[in-house]
């Protein structure tokens, strides 16, 4: 069986502003690994043998991020033209053909890696015509991926359209599947995936594996903090690494994570769950808490108040900096006194943007400003919730 993994997509225009120049979503961080570890990680883990990437012309930062990454063998497959789902599977077509099935993933996937091992295996063992991975249907997520309909059995059904509507208990594809070379014939007849999926399922058995555990599509930028915050979730214990500085003064509460050559700096307190990368700093007096991911060599000032952020690596924060809720990208370079809002008004939804319990009860809906990769936030800038900036 061959592993693939697609990492060619494009990304909405408010998540495109975070992305570098000649690369992809998929290499933006999440504690410290880009995005394509984990479907890469979880393909590996699973069925262990070489892992193709498919990756856009021209965006070379992929093979160079994905190597750095991991140590697996991996093949890198340039996708020259097109821009769906379909052409990118295709676009392998020539590594396919030597295999009976293929381990598909798309590569801005945050799923847990027991979810890769539960779909093989139950390929393995029932051997159906295909199996794919699916998860119980949620608003936010609709748009982007087909729904499914299963019997008692969990066989598939039918396949319906994006954002469908039907009275039958279904389910979304959830971007893992294990699939048949021959899905290359409905592709090659102009089928999207999910179209293909619904042939299969037509003229034989296709699998429903469902999973319930984390699962995270990033193609917004609230879906970053959505990444973080169920990563961090699973942070229990205080890990400071021994080529970490922290200050005698300084106050470290867990769950949190700090890498090396990080450091912290008196009277800053860190109240995870928190992620803390390599060579980032943290200035005195500083207030970092509540589900924030620092990105390696990232910089926040003194006084400064960091809250529920995604800040990607060599993000530059001047002092008395509140940063709440919000996506800095990387380079990116955040003025003295620059504050971002993160109560929305009441009209207002980002896209995906989930609520979450932050007290006994107590629900939190709120949404910061997202900076764009290189921007400059001038000195005592005020953001407004839900903004992009440029």
């Amino acid at each position: 069986m061959l592993n693939l993994v697609l990492a060619a997509g494009k990304p909405s225009p408010d998540l495109g502003v975070l992305v570098p120049p000649r690369s992809n979503k998929v290499v933006l961080r999440v504690l410290g690994k880009p995005i394509i570890y984990y479907p890469v990680r979880g393909v590996y883990n699973a069925n262990k043998s070489t892992v193709h990437v498919v990756y856009r012309a021209g965006e070379d930062a992929v093979p160079r991020e994905v190597s750095a990454t991991v140590d697996y063998p991996l093949e890198f497959i340039e996708q020259e033209a097109g821009e769906s789902v379909r052409e990118a599977i295709l676009s392998a077509k020539s590594r396919l053909e030597g295999d009976d099935y293929f381990l598909l993933s798309f590569g801005d996937l945050i799923v847990d890696p027991e979810a890769y091992l539960k779909l093989v295996d139950t390929h393995l063992e029932e051997n159906p015509d295909a199996t794919i991975l699916v998860a119980p249907i949620e608003p936010h997520n609709v748009e982007n991926y087909g729904l499914v309909s299963v019997d008692e059995n969990w066989l598939v059904r039918r396949v319906l359209a994006s954002g469908g509507r039907t009275a039958e208990a279904v389910y979304t594809m959830a971007g893992v599947y294990v699939l048949p070379t021959r899905i290359l014939d409905y592709l090659e007849k102009g089928l999207n995936l999910p179209e293909a999926i619904e042939a299969l399922a037509r003229s034989g058995r296709v699998k429903a594996v469902l999973w319930t555990g984390t699962w995270v599509d990033v193609g917004y930028p609230a879906d970053l903090l959505e990444a973080v915050y169920q990563l961090l979730s699973k942070v229990r214990d205080v890990e400071i690494s021994g080529k970490a500085v922290v200050e005698k003064t300084a106050v470290v509460e867990g769950p949190v994570i700090v890498e090396e050559g990080a450091y912290i700096d008196h009277y800053a307190v860190v109240k995870g769950p928190a992620y803390i990368g390599r060579e980032s700093f943290i200035g005195a007096h500083s207030f970092v808490r509540d589900y924030v991911d620092l990105g390696e060599r990232s910089r926040v000032g003194a006084f400064s108040e960091v809250k529920y952020s995604s800040i990607q690596p060599y993000c530059l924060m001047d002092s008395k900096a509140t940063i709440l809720n919000s996506v800095l990208g990387g380079e990116s370079v955040i003025g003295i006194g620059v504050t971002t809002l993160n109560v929305l008004p009441s009209e207002e939804a980002p896209p995906r943007l989930r609520e979450h319990v932050v007290r006994r009860g107590v629900f939190e809906r709120k949404m910061g400003a997202v900076i764009a990769y290189g921007a400059r936030v001038p000195p005592y800038t005020v953001l407004s919730p839900g903004g992009v900036y440029k």
